[in-house]
């Protein structure tokens, strides 16, 4: 079982997936990857999160006032006031914090040049996700961005990302943070397949499937719907997912 190991700052230290339907949602990947759920009470107001064998795996709740229903990936940071001053210096913009949530850390929820909603995360509790590269963790995180060469500047800035250009061709332009296999989140030059799509820049979210062809079958059973192809890549076969809420995710082999 791959138990995740030290995370530095400004690499991915949680996931959450924000619904408009809490209880469709929770059944939904409760059932597609065998995850137990555990609720926080009224207090956390109806927050809670997904475990995989007694361990964290992402939490679950409802969407915030004015946010959209998606999945939300969060940034390490030791300092949730220097990440906040560093967002703004570096061209983002800082929608709320730093806020504490007792026992448990710090977040400030920000937006990157491009449009890319994301959140840091000062541990004081919750030391965020506790698997990965397995089916039914999270195994990569990556931005889709509508303005690459921004996104690079400002996550190197604002998160201290030592960014590594893995391509850059006029047909794919990626950056990551760390190099190689080492490597632990990417940027994607997605500014032509966003423009097709009319969509905007964001986090995305990729979870391990032993059987990507048959979890993705079953997402359909459960009332979610696939991309229309597979696809087949040096990192897996891989194919998007939206949950019954219409909240997307990718499914990558393991």
């Amino acid at each position: 079982m791959p138990t995740r190991g030290p995370v530095p700052d400004g690499a991915p230290i949680w996931l959450d997936v924000a619904t408009d339907d809490v209880d469709r949602t929770i059944d939904f990947y409760s059932r597609l990857f065998g995850w137990e759920h555990e609720s926080f009470g009224p207090a956390a107001g109806g927050y809670g999160r997904f475990h995989r064998d007694g361990r964290s795996i992402a939490g679950v709740g409802p969407t915030m006032p004015g946010r959209p229903a998606t999945w939300g990936v969060y940034l390490r940071t030791s300092d949730a006031d220097a990440s906040a001053a560093a967002v703004r210096e570096a061209g983002g913009t800082v929608l709320d914090g730093p806020q504490e949530l007792p026992g448990s850390g710090r977040f400030v929820a920000c937006v990157d040049p491009a449009g890319a909603a994301f959140d840091f995360w000062e541990p004081g509790g919750s030391d965020g996700f506790a698997l990965t590269g397995e089916h039914g963790t999270p195994v990569w995180f990556e931005t889709w961005s509508s303005d690459y060469d921004a996104a690079v500047t400002f996550y190197a800035r604002a998160a201290g990302w030592p960014a590594t250009t893995m391509a850059d061709t006029p047909e794919f332009r990626y950056t990551t943070y760390g190099e190689g296999a080492a490597s632990l989140a990417g940027i994607f030059d997605a500014r032509s397949f966003l423009a097709g799509t009319g969509g905007t820049s964001t986090w995305v979210v990729y979870l391990g499937a032993d059987d990507v062809d048959a979890l993705a079958a079953r997402a359909v059973e459960l009332g979610g719907t696939t991309d229309a192809e597979f696809r087949d890549t040096p990192y897996g076969r891989q194919i998007g997912v939206a949950d019954p809420q219409g909240t997307r995710f990718q499914l990558n082999s393991v």
